[in-house]
């Protein structure tokens, strides 16, 4: 029996199966197919997966988790859907790679704070962002809408597709306070005093994200 190669890659492209399209497909021949233009992808974009993920980012922002498919990836990255599978197989994977990767990371305190924490107090405190401040500061370029709603719309469903993530949040969030002590502690200020001082501005600035961020709307 003969096999046209055309339409395997047309199922391999798309995402149809074989029998939508009344093919008689042996295993081995697509796999043939999957690996050969996986190779050739590879070869021609090494950055694909980072590429992949930095798109997905941007689309679970802007258009939602939910609402975000597989070929609306492809699309942003200008490649089959084939080859956004191939490296997360299941949409679950792609979100934990996103949140892994780009939302938690963008979380992170720099190192210039750190730096700036030990020099100077007054400067640190201007310059200080929270958690939601330095996300939504890393947001990818060109963004419409109130960026807070964004920001919690993608916290939302980050907790739905990812049974980790309100403990990897909490921790976050617990982190940021230890800093916050740490720093105030290193300045002289007591224990005690230093621990309520980093609730007290944890929940300040937060708070003042939130009305900087609803009087935009």
């Amino acid at each position: 029996m003969e096999y046209d190669g055309l339409r395997y890659i047309k199922i391999y492209s798309t995402g149809a199966s074989a029998s939508s399209l009344g093919i008689p497909l042996p295993r081995w021949g697509v796999d043939c197919i999957c690996a050969i233009f996986y190779n050739i992808g590879s070869r021609m974009d090494p950055n694909l997966k980072q590429r992949i993920i930095e798109e997905a980012y941007r689309l679970f922002i802007t258009k939602g988790m939910k609402q975000t498919s597989f070929c609306d990836v492809a699309v942003a990255v200008h490649k089959s859907k084939g080859a956004v599978i191939h490296y997360f197989p299941s949409k679950k994977k792609l979100i934990d790679a996103v949140v892994r990767m780009r939302f938690f990371p963008d979380s992170q305190i720099s190192c210039e704070m750190y730096s700036l924490a030990d020099k100077d107090w007054n400067e640190f405190l201007r310059q200080y962002r929270n958690p939601i401040e330095r996300v939504i500061n890393s947001f990818p370029e060109h963004l419409n809408g109130n960026l807070l709603i964004c920001y919690m719309q993608f916290v939302s469903s980050a907790h739905e597709y990812m049974d980790e993530f309100p403990q990897m949040y909490q921790q976050l969030l617990v982190r940021e306070q230890d800093f916050l002590s740490n720093v105030a502690y290193g300045h002289k200020i007591s224990l005690k005093d230093a621990k309520a001082f980093s609730r007290q501005a944890l929940n300040t600035s937060i708070g003042k994200t939130f009305l900087g961020m609803f009087s935009e709307i």
